[in-house]
């Protein structure tokens, strides 16, 4: 068990190595885009950028995914690969086509919609089939070429040459151009095209996995975004900016589990069906959740002071959004540590089932909520969708993995969250209280590992 965890523990690295970069510099830019950009220009920003990740799975008919997860298991990767192109390919050109009779129609920024998607199938594909064959390090690095080079043509464009709006949709393309092209070449991926392993068998195979994850991918958009186009329509682009610039935060909290996910999807599958994955997984879910708790316990009482110099003054009520936000943030974490266990028994139609109802009740309570109080709802309605979407998952999953949750930890970390959430509300100021609240939830969370380790000789 101690060699499982410190590999994970070191792939967990590699992925932080190459995100920290992205992490950093994305962290950075948020001030720049708010100097530079509208509220409103923003919150268009975002809804493009949210449109493009929700249609990436159903124009691609979300084959990257069992391109990652056939490439851990089997050896055709030839085949494998190249099947999983054609499909990209295909799905490539019908975005160009769709989105260039778009933009005839008068449908704004609809072409460039179209020319990013179509890359970011390529790019999608690429990074996953990477990952498949065990190049973490070069997965890695691509993501720190993609945030420089996205970096570099957002200020070239968007603060030397004016281009506003345009210029950062312009900056996606070439960071995501590049990215692809990298991959491509480091790792050789033109050695795993071959025609002749055009197999219809084989592309059959990878669909049974990923089309039953469309609905999911889209449901899950739905579950996780579309709360923008419902401020959007209620509230407008302002607040959807204002939404946008406060879900930066808990999204950055996210992309940290992101970094640990990745290494984990690869641990899971490594080790399906020995005696002690019950012991792996439950070891592992109480750990990481615990920690990140205590990261957003942080957050929350630094967000009112960081807000203050972080955005500009037009943006800085977004700070209280975060708090419950990041609580959104957390159960979707759990969603998708529980959704790794789907992808592992190759059991994907199981998906889809639980998010459908996370999404009903998001969507219901958004538009109930937000014409109620406004960007608050939205907030809210997404917290409570991912927190049924991991309770089914944790029922569903306790079939293949029964995973053993430390309630007592978990509660006590949860209460000790939401007790310094209430204080950053009331504008509670001893400052001495909170940071005893973060030290007793640290202390009850290495009481956990102590245990263990004394226990299983961690």
């Amino acid at each position: 068990m101690k060699t499982i965890l410190k590999s994970l523990a070191g792939n967990t690295l590699i992925f932080a190595i190459g995100n920290s970069v992205s992490i950093l510099l994305t962290f950075v830019m948020v001030p720049f885009y708010t100097k530079i950009l509208s509220p409103a220009d923003f919150g268009i920003s975002d809804i493009l950028t949210t449109t493009t990740a929700m249609l990436v799975p159903l124009v691609s008919l979300n084959v990257f995914s069992a391109i990652f997860r056939f490439a851990l298991d089997e050896e055709n990767h030839i085949e494998i690969f190249t099947n999983g192109l054609l499909i990209s390919l295909i799905g490539g050109f019908l975005s160009l086509v769709v989105s260039g009779i778009l933009s005839l129609l008068g449908i704004k920024y609809s072409s460039l919609v179209g020319v990013y998607l179509g890359i970011t199938l390529l790019l999608n594909l690429f990074q996953n089939f990477t990952r498949g064959i065990n190049k973490v390090k070069s997965f890695a690095i691509s993501g720190i070429i993609a945030t420089l080079s996205n970096v570099l043509s957002n200020v070239i464009l968007m603060w030397v040459f004016k281009f506003g709006l345009n210029g950062y949709l312009y900056s996606l393309i070439i960071s995501a151009l590049i990215t692809t092209i990298f991959l491509f070449i480091d790792n050789k991926l033109y050695t795993y095209i071959s025609l002749n392993k055009k197999s219809w068998s084989n592309t059959k195979d990878l669909l049974i996995y990923s089309i039953p994850m469309i609905p999911n991918s889209f449901a899950w958009w739905l579950t996780n975004d579309a709360n923008k186009l419902i401020i959007l329509a209620f509230v407008g682009p302002s607040a959807n900016g204002i939404f946008a610039i406060a879900n930066k935060i808990p999204t950055m909290v996210t992309t940290i589990f992101g970094m640990f996910s990745n290494a984990w999807q690869m641990t899971a599958v490594k080790e399906k069906e020995k005696s002690y994955t019950t012991e792996l997984y439950s070891l592992t879910f109480n750990l990481m959740f615990g920690g990140i708790l205590i990261i957003n316990a942080i957050v929350v009482v630094l967000i009112q002071w960081f807000m203050g110099f972080y955005v500009s003054d037009k943006f800085y009520n977004a700070w209280k959004l975060v708090p419950i936000l990041l609580m959104t943030s957390f159960f979707s974490n759990i969603s998708a540590f529980f959704g790794t266990t789907y992808l592992v028994a190759k059991k994907t139609k199981g998906l889809f089932t639980t998010t459908i109802w996370g999404t009903t009740i998001n969507i219901a309570l958004s538009f109930v909520l937000v014409p109620l109080i406004g960007i608050n709802g939205a907030a809210i309605s997404g917290a409570v969708g991912f927190f049924i979407v991991s309770i089914l998952r944790l029922k569903q999953t306790s079939e293949w993995i029964k995973i053993q949750i430390e309630w007592k930890l978990q509660g006590i970390l949860i209460l000790g969250y939401a007790t310094l959430t209430v204080f950053e509300y009331i504008n509670f100021s001893l400052i001495i209280i909170k940071v005893s609240i973060i030290m007793i939830m640290m202390i009850f969370l290495l009481r956990y590992i102590k245990r263990n380790q004394s226990r299983k000789g961690l």
